[in-house]
């Protein structure tokens, strides 16, 4: 049998390489999600962008600088539980906000909008 052929504690060491990188996984996909934040103020968007434990890249704009908005939701379980994309063109160096996996983007997009109602009634 291959399990003879191998020395005694193989079999430990390579079920704990195993398990130590299913939690390495796990804990970089939920970092991921939970630091991802984006934030619309009545002044302005703000991403932060947690891409792993060494580097986050955070993006914002004023209200006044959004030109485009559009969101998506494509797929059978995105639409079973309302999520999607919402994209924001912006006239500003960062051109394109991409806010992913929101709940509700319709409702995220109409915020947005209202916002940016108030900003032109104003100017």
């Amino acid at each position: 049998m291959v399990s003879d052929a191998l020395p005694t504690g193989f079999g430990f060491v390579l079920t704990l390489i195993w398990y130590l990188i299913t939690v390495a996984y796990a804990m970089e996909s939920f970092f991921s999600w939970f630091f991802n934040v984006y934030i619309v103020t009545n002044m302005r968007i703000i991403d932060i962008d947690f891409y792993n434990l060494i580097y986050k890249q955070v993006s914002d704009t004023n209200l006044g600088n959004v030109q485009d908005l559009t969101y998506n939701m494509g797929g059978v379980v995105r639409t079973i539980f309302n999520y999607g994309d919402v994209f924001i063109q912006t006239a500003a160096e960062v051109t394109e906000f991409e806010f992913l996996a929101v709940p509700h983007p319709d409702k995220v997009v109409k915020v947005i909008e209202d916002q940016l109602g108030g900003k032109k009634g104003k100017i």
